[in-house]
């Protein structure tokens, strides 16, 4: 197999600075993110973000101003099990359909396709995924204890609890509402696997929502960006 690559060594200056434009211009970021970190509204990397995120981690250095919180749940994306099994058919986990496709050329029929052709795939996520857990179901709140818990370790997040560094076992206080105060971990999994609070599920869009009442006291979902980006009133009873 060969792969061939631009020779940026035979083009002019100017020929650079434009391709260099084209790759920035590509890149996706989270805009509100890059306008509340760094103040310039862009979801895409530039110059002036470049020259603004430099010119923060310079003042960060210098003790000028205060680190991001990298905790704080406006950061955070939630996914769920139909997350990661959307991810495995997206990217062909185990090559299964690459393989389909090759039988397919072969066999110029579906002879060889059985029911568990691409049940690996599926299966994938659960056996052998760190992130997946026994339940022996005796208590049946065991069952609600799981459903409940996140966690910033395993694939796509800490490789171990080694890595987690010391101010990620603080406690957040964007997570108040959201996670369980009472209910944490008492290992060294401490700050970085926490359990979700009553009347707070996971959105299709991957981030949390509670229910919560409206300025007219109405019912309704709210998402944790929006909360956190809000002013909110607790209830004293």
């Amino acid at each position: 197999m060969c792969v061939y690559t631009a020779d940026m060594s035979s083009l002019t200056k100017e020929e650079k600075i434009a391709k260099l434009k084209e790759w920035m211009s590509k890149t996706v970021m989270d805009g509100d993110v890059v306008h509340r970190n760094v103040g310039v509204d862009s979801s895409t990397m530039n110059p002036q973000v470049l020259l603004q995120s430099a010119a923060k981690l310079i003042k960060v250095n210098k003790l000028e101003v205060p680190p991001d919180d990298r905790d704080n749940l406006r950061y955070s994306t939630f996914l769920g099990i139909e997350d990661y099994v959307r991810e495995h058919i997206d990217k062909d986990a185990g090559k299964t359909q690459k393989k389909a496709a090759m039988k397919m050329q072969q066999k110029k029929d579906l002879s060889w396709l059985s029911a568990s052709f691409f049940s690996p795939q599926i299966r994938s996520v659960i056996v052998g995924n760190p992130l997946s857990q026994v339940v022996d179901g005796i208590n049946p709140l065991e069952h609600y204890d799981n459903s409940h818990r996140v966690t910033k370790l395993g694939p796509g997040g800490i490789s171990g609890t080694e890595g987690v560094p010391d101010e990620s076992r603080q406690v957040s206080q964007s997570s108040f509402g959201f996670f369980d105060p009472f209910h944490i971990s008492e290992s060294d999994k401490v700050g970085v696997t926490n359990y979700i609070a009553n009347n707070v599920i996971k959105g299709k869009d991957n981030k949390l929502y509670r229910v919560m009442k409206d300025p007219q006291g109405k019912l309704l979902w709210v998402d944790h960006e929006k909360v956190l980006n809000s002013k909110v009133k607790i209830p004293v009873h």
